[in-house]
C-alpha cells in the first residue's frame, strides 16, 4: 500500500477514533451524571416529603370510602403541593402516593395525589409492579434505571412512614417522567454521530496535501491526548492550521471541555455538602469509608414556623422562589462560618460545626451563624409581608455536645452525618421556640464556649427529652 494511502488510513482511523472518543466520553458521561443527579433528586423528593405527611390520619384511610373523609382530603392536598413544587424541566414529577402493605405481602394504594379519573388509584387498589423488591418498607430507595413503559420513560423513588415509635407502615412514592431528558441526550448523540462523518470525510479530503506537515503537529496532539488521558483536561493544543490537524486539534481541545465539565457535573453531585467536605471527597485517594467518630460538636437546627399555612397561601412559582430564597439565606451563614450541611429537614436543615474538621471555636461560630441566619431571614420576612401579607417566623435551636460524626449510607449513597443525643436535643430546642415566643435557643454548653461579644439573656430552666438532667436555654438579648 502507498504512502499517502497508509496515511488517509491512518488519519482517517484516528479522525473516527477522536470523534468516537469525543462522543463517548461526553453523551455516556453526561447520561450517567445525568441520571445520578436525578436519582438524587427524586429520592430527596421522596425522603423530605415524608415529613409533611400527618400519619395517624393516613392510618384511619383504610377503604374507598375514606376517600371522602377530612383526612384523605388533607393528605392528598399535601401530596399535590408537593408534586406541584416538583415540576420541572429538569425533573417533572408525574406522581405521588402512599402505599401500604398488607398482611398477604401484598400491596395497596392509600392516597393518590391525582384526581379522581383514569390516572387516580383508590384506597385499596392493588399495586402493580413487576420487581417486587424495588419495594423497601425499612429505608428509602431509587430505581437504578429508567423504566419504559406505554406511557413515557420513568424513574420511581420511596420512603417509608414511620409511626411515632419509628416503626416503618408505609410508603410514599414520587414517580419522575424522563423522556424528555433522554430525547435531548438522543438528540445530542445523532449530532455527535453527524460531526464524526464530516469530520471524517474531510480528514480523507485532505490527508494527500499534508503528509509533510504530519510529523509536528501530530507528535503535539499526541502528546495533548496522553496528557488529558492521565488527567491534565487543562491541557490545550497549539496547532494554527486550517486542516484536519486544525480540526483534530479543535476536537481534542473540545473532548478536555467535556470532560473537565464532566468533573464539574461531579461535584455539583456534592452541592448539598459544605466546602470541607466537599474538599475531603474530592482530595480523598480512596472512597469515604462507612464508620464515625465521636466529636464534641454543636448541632444548629433551623424549622420555618407555620410552614403549612405558608405553602397553602402561595402558588407553587413563589413557593419555590420563596423556599430557595430562604436556603440560600440558610446555608451562606453557615459556610461562612466554617459549618457543615449535614442535610435539609423540609422547611428547615440541620448544620454542624466542629466537623469534620476540627474547629476549637466551633461554638461562637455557631452563635455568629444563626445570629447572621436571623439578620438575613428578617430581610426576608419584610419581603414576605409586603408582597403577600404573610409573616414569616423561624426557630433555631443549638446545642453542644458528643455526637457520632461519620459517612453513613450505602456503596451507592453516602451522606456526612451527625448521630446522637445532642442532635435530639438541639431539636428540642428548636421546638421550645414556640413555647417561649422566641425565634433562637441554645444550651448553656453553647453560651459557656462562645466568648465576647454577645449579650444573652436567660430563658428557662428545662428538660428536654432526651436529657438526663435540667439545662438552662438562653437567647441573644436583642430577640423577643
Amino acid at each position: 500500500m502507498r504512502v499517502r494511502s497508509q496515511l488517509v488510513l491512518a488519519f482517517s482511523t484516528l479522525a473516527v477514533l477522536t470523534s468516537a472518543i469525543i462522543l463517548a466520553v461526553y453523551f455516556f458521561g453526561a447520561r450517567a451524571i445525568l441520571f445520578r443527579q436525578i436519582q438524587s433528586e427524586v429520592l430527596t423528593i421522596a425522603a423530605t416529603a415524608t415529613s409533611r405527611i400527618d400519619l395517624s390520619a393516613h392510618e384511619r384511610i383504610r377503604v374507598a370510602s375514606d376517600e371522602s373523609s377530612a383526612d384523605y382530603r388533607a393528605i392528598q392536598a399535601q401530596l399535590r403541593a408537593i408534586r406541584d413544587a416538583n415540576r420541572r424541566d429538569d425533573v417533572y414529577v408525574r406522581f405521588v402516593y402512599t402505599m401500604r402493605p398488607g398482611p398477604d405481602g401484598k400491596w395497596t394504594y392509600v392516597v393518590d395525589a391525582e384526581p379522581p379519573g383514569p390516572d387516580h388509584s383508590a384506597v385499596g387498589d392493588p399495586v402493580d409492579f413487576t420487581q417486587g423488591e424495588k419495594l423497601h418498607l425499612d429505608h428509602p430507595y431509587v430505581e437504578n434505571a429508567f423504566a419504559k413503559d406505554a406511557f413515557g420513560t420513568w424513574l420511581s423513588a420511596n420512603a417509608p412512614l414511620r409511626d411515632d415509635s419509628g416503626k416503618p407502615v408505609a410508603l410514599l412514592g414520587v414517580d419522575v417522567a424522563a423522556q424528555d431528558v433522554l430525547a435531548e441526550l438522543n438528540r445530542l448523540f445523532m449530532a455527535g454521530l453527524a460531526a464524526t462523518g464530516v469530520a471524517l470525510v474531510f480528514a480523507i479530503a485532505l490527508a494527500f496535501g499534508i503528509a509533510r506537515w504530519l510529523t509536528s503537529p501530530l507528535d503535539r496532539i499526541s502528546e495533548a491526548i496522553r496528557q488529558i488521558s492521565e488527567g491534565k483536561v487543562d491541557t490545550r493544543v497549539e496547532v494554527r492550521r486550517r486542516d484536519e490537524f486544525g480540526a483534530l486539534a479543535t476536537a481534542v481541545n473540545e473532548m478536555a471541555v467535556a470532560l473537565r465539565e464532566r468533573n464539574a457535573l461531579k461535584n455539583a453531585v456534592a452541592r448539598m455538602a459544605s466546602h470541607e467536605v466537599a474538599n475531603e471527597i474530592m482530595s480523598s485517594q480512596i472512597a469515604p469509608v462507612l464508620k464515625g467518630t465521636s466529636k464534641q460538636i454543636t448541632v444548629l437546627i433551623v424549622d420555618i414556623r407555620n410552614f403549612t399555612a405558608m405553602s397553602a397561601a402561595l402558588i407553587p412559582d413563589h413557593l419555590v422562589e420563596f423556599l430557595n430564597e430562604f436556603f440560600g439565606r440558610m446555608i451562606e451563614p453557615i459556610f461562612s462560618h466554617r459549618g457543615t450541611l449535614d442535610k435539609f429537614l423540609g422547611d428547615g436543615c440541620l448544620a454542624i460545626f466542629g466537623a469534620p474538621l476540627d474547629d476549637p471555636d466551633h461554638r461562637r461560630q455557631a452563635v455568629l451563624a444563626a445570629r447572621d441566619i436571623l439578620s438575613s431571614i428578617a430581610e426576608q420576612a419584610a419581603n414576605l409581608r409586603e408582597q403577600h401579607g404573610i409573616e414569616l417566623r423561624i426557630g433555631i435551636g443549638l446545642h453542644t455536645g458528643p455526637a457520632i460524626v461519620g459517612w453513613v449510607g450505602s456503596e451507592q449513597r453516602l451522606e456526612y452525618t451527625a448521630i446522637g443525643g445532642t442532635v435530639n436535643i438541639a431539636s428540642r430546642l428548636e421546638t421550645l421556640n414556640k413555647e417561649y415566643g422566641t425565634q433562637l435557643l441554645m444550651s448553656e454548653e453553647v453560651v459557656q464556649g462562645a466568648g465576647e461579644g454577645f449579650d444573652f439573656r436567660e430563658v428557662a430552666e428545662v428538660t428536654p427529652r432526651g436529657a438526663s438532667q435540667p439545662i438552662k436555654v438562653f437567647t441573644l438579648a436583642e430577640e423577643p
